[in-house]
């Protein structure tokens, strides 16, 4: 018997202590039947207790480690939707905003520089002060963190936002809002990314006349 799908994820991810089979039915959404026959599955597991109590069955979680295991997944799972998600809201949004920093050199070199920040989900936008209120409440609705302060540690996807009071051009690279690629090149150059700047020149035959050099940085 598989016991990792959709119905035990649900039922891992929704049960608390003291509930019914047919209340996390209703949770979870699925028939009744097949929620009864996979807390029966994960009690086996020793996932879940079912204590008797006035004619009852109340379900008791067993925090053991394939139930860590499953939170694990959930939580992955669910890292992977928001980011889905939000890649969406990007494309599709009109509102005022656009990549910068690490997030545009990603995007202005089409995927072959990957930053340390993109590849951990971490994502770096200007926006419009006007616009930010609108484009942060997407944001809320879709529970996708975000910070006009500091990067939150244990959140991801997550969104740094920098406000702008004055408007600002945007280019359009693959369907997204970026700077333009000289304010990228001026941003480069301030931090000498002198490896990013080759790639950008390799790409778009700029006549830089870099070299790579290997230098730390925090992109």
């Amino acid at each position: 018997m598989e016991i990792i799908n959709q119905i035990t994820n649900s039922i891992v991810k929704y049960a608390d202590d003291g509930e019914t089979i047919n209340s996390l039915a209703k949770k979870t959404g699925f028939a009744y039947s097949a929620v009864y026959k996979w807390v029966m599955a994960l009690r086996d597991y020793e996932v879940i207790n079912l204590i008797e109590m006035r004619n009852k069955s109340i379900i008791k979680i067993n925090r053991n480690e394939i139930y860590k295991k499953f939170r694990e997944l959930n939580n992955a799972v669910n890292v992977i939707e928001k980011d889905r998600i939000f890649w969406d809201i990007i494309k599709k949004t009109r509102l005022k905003i656009r990549f910068i920093e690490s997030t545009a050199v990603v995007i202005w070199t089409q995927g072959s520089y990957i930053t340390g920040d993109f590849m951990d989900k971490v994502y770096f936008l200007e926006g419009y002060n006007k616009d930010l209120p609108s484009f942060e409440e997407i944001l809320k609705k879709y529970d996708i963190k975000y910070s006009e302060d500091k990067i939150v540690a244990d959140e991801r996807p997550f969104v740094h936002i920098t406000p702008k009071r004055n408007k600002f051009e945007i280019n359009r690279k693959n369907n997204l809002p970026v700077i333009p690629l000289n304010e990228l090149l001026k941003w480069c150059k301030k931090l000498y990314l002198d490896n990013v700047l080759e790639h950008l020149d390799q790409i778009y035959h700029l006549n830089l006349k870099t070299k790579y050099s290997e230098i730390k940085t925090n992109i």
